[in-house]
């Protein structure tokens, strides 16, 4: 038989979440079940207390309360550590509650400094300033989009790096390259929001980064259908760290999100390129358009970050993530486009299937100042745009009778 390790990518996608069952003579099914179960018996007390080191000792998963784990989170925890070639990799119930695990894992105490992209997520943003910065961690934000970003690594001499592959909204690229070998020469964790260009699109850990953390609510389930996070790691001395803060700080992922996550990785390959696909015919589209002032997708050849997509990314394929500017640059000309629309659905997240269109003073960055914005290159009449599946002509043909 063909090693699954000469499989590639999409072929491994697909076959994420196989059962792990041996052959029962009732069949064994294709896809793992639900394990829904709280707690895990044993046939004695000391097979129960050996339970609790996580494995039995034939190396088997071992399972004993939900909140250390289950075999369903297990089969997507370890479809999500082959899919970033990791050492291993741990869920949670959010995106937001995986990134303040890696970061309680990359070893923040008080006096650490935090280096951060100034582009990051806004409530990314707000864990930094409101969780770690009172607890008297140093939270330095910069432009990590930047050539010099060694530079301003070496400058600054922090602890911890956290950075997005593409930034939200205005879709920048960071080199992972210079950011890492720039933090191994001082010592410091790296840390990498890779939600918007998933493993299909980018594996950060084999350009250096230490810890990879998604929010699964988006691509990877990809049918807003479910809510969760997962965080895998380079090395299995940070995994651990991982794993402990999982279990005391309780946000576990539930094995019914996690059943969608893993349904969600067999397609992944085929949505993520459709969308990719979209997107590059609507930032087309977009800006020929007379209505629209500027358009952000790393795909056009116009975008600062065109070259270091082309040597990041999957050839041909940018991300189904583009952002664009009105030319009535108002929150009166935003919500008006936006309630215009009829295919388009105006929502508060990315990466579904469906075409979504957000915000973002009012969503991603709602506790930004307006100051703040201006200072981010987020204008009045900025539109962030997740790009579906559907037939790319009808997304077109919305967006045009919007702008109109």
């Amino acid at each position: 038989m063909t090693n699954k390790k000469d499989w590639d990518l999409e072929t491994l996608l697909i076959h994420s979440g196989r059962t792990t069952l041996s052959a029962l003579p009732t069949g064994t099914p294709t896809v793992q079940p639900i394990h829904a179960s709280t707690t895990y018996l044993y046939d004695s007390v000391e097979a129960l207390d050996k339970a609790f080191e996580g494995t039995t000792p034939e190396g088997e998963p071992a399972f004993v309360y939900a909140r250390h784990g289950n075999p369903s989170t297990n089969t997507f925890e370890e479809a999500m550590t082959t899919a970033e070639g990791g050492a291993g990799a741990v869920s949670f119930g959010s995106g937001m509650a995986a990134i303040h695990a890696a970061i309680l894992a990359a070893g923040v105490t008080p006096g650490a400094k935090i280096l951060a992209s100034k582009d990051l997520y806004g409530a990314t943003i707000g864990l930094f300033q409101k969780v770690f910065a009172p607890q008297g961690v140093t939270i330095v934000l910069k432009d990590l989009c930047t050539p010099d970003v060694a530079e301003v690594i070496e400058e600054e001499e922090p602890d911890i790096i956290f950075v997005e592959t593409i930034s939200n909204p205005l879709v920048k690229l960071v080199d992972l390259d210079a950011i890492s070998t720039a933090a191994r020469a001082i010592g410091a964790v790296t840390i990498v929001d890779s939600t918007f260009t998933t493993p299909f699109l980018v594996r950060p850990i084999e350009h250096g980064f230490d810890l990879v953390v998604h929010s699964t609510t988006k691509y990877i389930g990809g049918h807003g259908d479910s809510t969760g996070g997962i965080v895998v790691s380079a090395t299995n001395a940070l995994l651990s760290q991982v794993r402990n803060y999982a279990i005391i700080l309780g946000a576990i992922l539930s094995p019914f999100e996690t059943h969608l996550m893993t349904r969600g990785l067999r397609t992944l390959a085929l949505r993520m390129e459709r969308q990719s696909q979209n997107a590059a015919r609507i930032a087309e589209f977009l800006q020929q358009h007379p209505a629209v002032a500027h358009v952000y997708y790393p795909g056009l050849s116009e975008h600062p970050h065109h070259e270091l997509a082309n040597r990041l990314l999957r050839p041909g394929l940018y991300g189904g993530l583009l952002s664009f500017d009105l030319k009535e640059q108002t929150r009166e000309a935003a919500f008006r486009f936006m309630d215009s629309l009829q295919l388009c659905l105006p929502a508060t997240t990315l990466g579904d299937v469906f075409t979504l269109v957000t915000y973002p003073p009012i969503s991603s960055h709602r506790t930004q100042t307006k100051r703040e914005l201006q200072e981010l290159g987020i204008s009045e009449g900025c539109i962030r745009l997740s790009a579906g599946i559907e037939h790319c002509d009808d997304i077109l043909q919305d967006l045009e009778q919007a702008l109109g």
